[in-house]
């Protein structure tokens, strides 16, 4: 137990970078906007591809190690218990929700539009309709992500309010 608070601090840092994509994210989607139909419109949808695929990985596979081996060395805390700690069985069911949604719909999504775009990125076309419909989609979903990660991060300052 004596690293527990440095395990504390490193799941801390985990989530404040999963949480650097919620803040970057529109700033990011902007850009692609602006420059709907040119040349870099490609570059910047690859570009944030990588980027919310880089902060996703590190930002889930963190928060899932520290976080598993925190409920682990903690006699207090347990796996979706919600008589003992709601505002933590309530985090862990965002969480597997949040691995779903990445897993099952994020990944496969941004494959298809990754194929797609680097087929042709050093074209001068635009984007096909397709990959319009396949970068709505990831948007949409990354939003969502945002919004859980954001609960989750919500759920874990304000749990000592919380009886």
């Amino acid at each position: 137990m004596e690293y527990y608070p440095i395990l504390i601090t490193i799941h801390i840092i985990f989530a404040g970078g999963w949480l650097i994509n919620f803040l970057i994210e529109p700033v990011i989607k902007k850009n692609i906007n602006l420059r709907k139909g040119t040349p870099s419109e490609k570059i910047l949808v690859n570009l944030y591809l990588k980027f919310s695929n880089l902060l996703g990985i590190i930002g889930a596979t963190g928060i899932l190690i520290t976080g598993i081996t925190m409920v682990i060395l903690n006699p207090g805390f347990g796996f979706f218990q919600m008589t003992a700690n709601h505002w933590l069985s309530t985090k862990q069911i965002l969480m597997v929700i949040l691995l779903l949604i990445i897993f099952l719909f994020i990944i496969p999504t941004a494959k298809r539009l990754r194929s797609d775009i680097s087929a042709g990125l050093e074209d001068k076309e635009p984007l096909t309709e397709e990959s319009y419909k396949y970068l709505k989609k990831i948007y949409r979903l990354n939003t969502a992500v945002n919004i859980i990660v954001l609960l989750n991060f919500l759920f874990a300052i304000t749990r000592r309010f919380m009886a």
